[in-house]
């Protein structure tokens, strides 16, 4: 018999972090922990030039916020001990009927090589499959990204392919995408 999926929890606690439901409000924490990577994310993040002001960036936390309450994606905001907002890391492209879904994350340069971003990921990949009861999550980043798709496979994530110009970047240039996934049945300790 197969498990319902649960609704995920609004906050999850790691060992250094706490993950927390992105919501109206978050535009100028936002603001603030992208202004440091922007230039990081211009390159891999079609969206990004369009995210350069705290408006554009509440008018995101809200409609985040709106989507979660659907139950059509779920975006956490990533905080560290200091009240810090460091990253995100969001569950989009849900298919209850395989079911699987798509992870999407970011860190702030400033914060790289501490292992913050395994601890967030790894946090997220449990809710996925312990709350959403998917039997796979799948990465797909720009190929030239090599710290996200590094991350994926220390992650336990088997590259699959690579989608050939199957995207544009923020300077609409095509761009190809590594494929990784997870099933269930290969998780780590699962």
């Amino acid at each position: 018999m197969v498990e319902p999926p649960i609704e995920p929890p609004i906050e999850v606690r790691t060992a250094r972090l706490v993950l927390r439901f992105a919501r109206t409000g978050d535009g100028p924490a936002l603001h603030e922990a992208i202004a440091v990577p922007l230039n990081e994310f211009f390159p891999w993040l079609s969206f990004s030039a369009k995210l350069s002001d705290v408006e554009t960036l509440e008018n995101v936390s809200q409609r985040a916020e709106t989507a979660i309450l659907a139950g059509e994606f779920y975006v956490w905001r990533v905080w560290d001990s200091n009240g810090l907002m460091i990253g995100s890391i969001d569950v989009h492209t849900i298919n209850r009927a395989v079911p699987s879904c798509h992870i999407g994350y970011w860190l702030r340069s400033d914060r790289t090589g501490l292992g913050y971003a395994q601890e967030f990921v790894t946090a997220a990949i449990d809710v996925a499959f312990d709350c959403l009861k998917v039997e796979r999550i799948e990465v797909r980043c720009d190929e030239r990204n090599v710290r996200s798709w590094r991350l994926a496979e220390r992650l336990g994530f088997s590259l699959e392919g690579v989608a050939r110009n199957s995207d544009r970047d923020a300077a609409s240039v095509l761009s190809s995408e590594k494929v990784n996934a997870i099933l269930r049945v290969n998780r780590r300790g699962g």
